[in-house]
């Protein structure tokens, strides 16, 4: 299992993954479901070779999972796919991205707006709830890693 800087020619691969690990993994109603594929593909689309982003793969024979933090601050993505949930991809995502943010970064924490399924998993990482500055929606829940 490697991790890699996603590049321009992972685009579709990123994509593929994000749609089948949303439609398969996300406890959601269709269009909730719809709601976040738009978002993420936005995401992919505008942060690709972006500077100011940490946007990390894991891969063995194949992209089993990505990353995607904003501003060094703002863990937008992290999907992997069904098959591998459970296995560590997330986490060793996770903890490669947080240390490459570490030292870039001056908030002292990274934020995430959790799916309601991956709550526990963020939980056992360190992330904390916490009350946000504006109204989210009720699929997501609003956590915090300190530094």
């Amino acid at each position: 299992m490697n991790i890699e800087k996603v590049s321009e020619k992972d685009i579709d691969a990123i994509k593929e993954l994000a749609l089948r690990t949303i439609i398969e993994s996300v406890d959601a109603s269709v269009s909730i479901k719809n709601q976040i594929i738009t978002d993420t593909m936005k995401h992919i689309e505008e942060n690709i070779g972006e500077s100011g982003r940490v946007f990390l793969k894991c891969i063995d024979d194949k992209v089993l999972g990505f990353i995607l933090i904003q501003e060094y601050w703002n863990l937008s993505d992290l999907f992997v796919i069904p098959e591998a949930q459970g296995k560590g991809v997330g986490k060793v995502l996770l903890k490669t991205a947080i240390s490459a943010c570490l030292p870039r970064q001056e908030k002292g924490y990274i934020r995430v707006n959790s799916s309601l399924n991956a709550e526990g998993f963020y939980h056992r990482l360190g992330f904390k709830n916490f009350v946000p500055e504006k109204e989210l929606p009720g699929f997501v829940v609003p956590l915090i890693y300190n530094f």
